[in-house]
């Protein structure tokens, strides 16, 4: 799958030569499908894990505000093409001990429904910490979610669709992982939103997490 998709991505950048709008279009095809498959296969193994209790987490000390610019790095070609503007309030160092990477999971799965679901405005990335805890939230001016889908946010392949919008590619995961997630580190997902003026997700987490580093 990776192979794939680095071939189509080599070829869309005319290394190998040029290549007509026809071919560009189904070569994209391609390696949207190829990296919706990949997604959904890594998602489907995360979830076995976490289902069968065998996920182990890594408890660390690391820098949160770090792991926040490193996520606003990764999406920025994606909220240029989409000319959305994004926005970071986050302290220098903000020291957090848990799981860095399921932490970095949760927030990518977070961002990345932003990205997607917002075709103008900004997503504003705001972390600070509570007494005990750290709040980061995901802020953006998207397509909001009905009242009575709120409840089906977090459910596995639930795919949230408002009326008259297009078809937007996802697994139906994200979200219910991101929660099985934030569960095993102790923490709380909350999200917030409105038809037409965008959504919040915040994650909580105790700022130390019980549990040996490793």
């Amino acid at each position: 799958m990776n192979s794939i998709i680095g071939f189509t991505g080599i070829i869309l950048q005319g290394i190998t030569g040029e290549i007509n709008e026809e071919q560009r279009k189904q070569l994209t095809m391609v390696k949207n499908s190829a990296n919706h498959l990949l997604e959904l296969i890594n998602d489907i193994i995360d979830l076995s894990k976490i289902e069968a209790g065998k996920v182990e987490l890594r408890i660390k000390e690391f820098n949160l505000s770090d792991l926040i610019r490193e996520l606003e790095e990764h999406f920025r070609v994606s909220v240029s093409e989409k000319d959305l503007k994004l926005s970071l309030e986050v302290p220098g160092r903000l020291i957090v001990k848990s799981d860095e990477r399921r932490t970095k999971q949760v927030l990518f799965n977070f961002v990345s429904n932003a990205v997607k679901f917002t075709d103008r405005g900004k997503i504003a990335i705001k972390a600070l910490k509570r007494d005990g805890s750290v709040e980061v939230s995901v802020r953006d001016t998207g397509i909001g979610i009905k009242k009575d889908h709120m409840e089906r946010l977090f459910q596995a392949f639930s795919r949230i669709r408002n009326e008259g919008e297009p078809y937007r590619e996802g697994t139906g995961l994200g979200l219910y992982l991101s929660k099985k997630i934030t569960d095993l580190l102790n923490g709380g997902i909350r999200a917030e939103s409105e038809v037409g003026k965008g959504s919040v997700f915040t994650l909580s987490l105790p700022l130390h997490m019980k549990g040996s580093e490793g």
